[in-house]
């Protein structure tokens, strides 16, 4: 099989942790975790739990880390999983380099993103939510990019990552639906303010359905994002549609 490289881009309050687990549990994938986390706290200055620690240990050369994940996969495996946040992207950065890549999205509605980010989050930009990075991905890939829900990987785990396994031409391996608790060696080196829930996991969790609620002052931010989660999850990839 030609080697592969999957940049799979999420928005934040996402399962993007859990998809980068469930691909690592594979025998042929090497996995990346957010490489441009060091490069974002540095241009943005926001202060994230474990900043410095994350700027002093991880490439922050945006050119640079483009370079590393266009190479050929390491480690001798056939798979590369790149688990990418959108909104690490700034919107006048050239997206050409990513036609080396196999981009997927990672959707999830608004109101639950929203919801979830703003507990523990001030919200203050619609930019922090990826849902305008992923659409211009979209769009310049001529529409053509696999998407997936979130909602629809919980409630189908193996129907969903079948045939997103199909559409980036790699086999789907039943290792993927299951994997050990705890930390792995791939997990960036902030998982420890952020992967609690993953690391006690062993397994996709079942969707439940959450009561979501969003202040009056945020509810115009979901309002800007839907019309563009919409668009993506008209095209996205289902466990009966590949």
């Amino acid at each position: 099989m030609d080697q592969v490289r999957i940049a799979m881009w999420s928005g934040p309050r996402n399962i993007s942790t859990t998809m980068m687990r469930s691909f690592s549990s594979r025998s042929d994938t090497f996995v990346t975790d957010e490489p441009f986390y060091a490069c974002y706290l540095q241009r943005t200055g926001l202060q994230h739990p474990g900043r410095e620690e994350i700027l002093r240990s991880c490439k922050r050369d945006y050119h640079s880390i483009i370079n590393d994940i266009t190479s050929p996969v390491p480690a001798g495996k056939t798979v590369w999983y790149q688990k990418h946040m959108a909104h690490h992207l700034e919107h006048d950065d050239s997206l050409a380099w990513t036609q080396d890549l196999m981009n997927c999205l990672l959707i999830r509605t608004p109101a639950e993103v929203i919801s979830s980010f703003s507990k523990k989050n001030e919200l203050t930009d619609v930019n922090e939510l990826g849902y305008l990075q992923q659409i211009q991905l979209y769009r310049y890939h001529n529409n053509k990019l696999p998407v997936v829900d979130a909602q629809d990987i919980l409630q189908d785990p193996s129907g969903v990552l079948s045939n997103l396994c199909a559409q980036c031409g790699i086999p789907f391996e039943e290792a993927m639906l299951s994997w050990a608790a705890g930390p792995h060696p791939a997990d960036g080196i902030w998982g420890k303010y952020w992967y609690d829930q993953l690391w006690a996991s062993t397994a996709f969790k079942p969707y439940v359905q959450k009561k979501v609620t969003v202040s009056s002052a945020l509810a115009t931010m979901v309002d800007q994002c839907m019309p563009l989660y919409e668009e993506l999850y008209q095209a996205r990839i289902t466990a009966n549609k590949k």
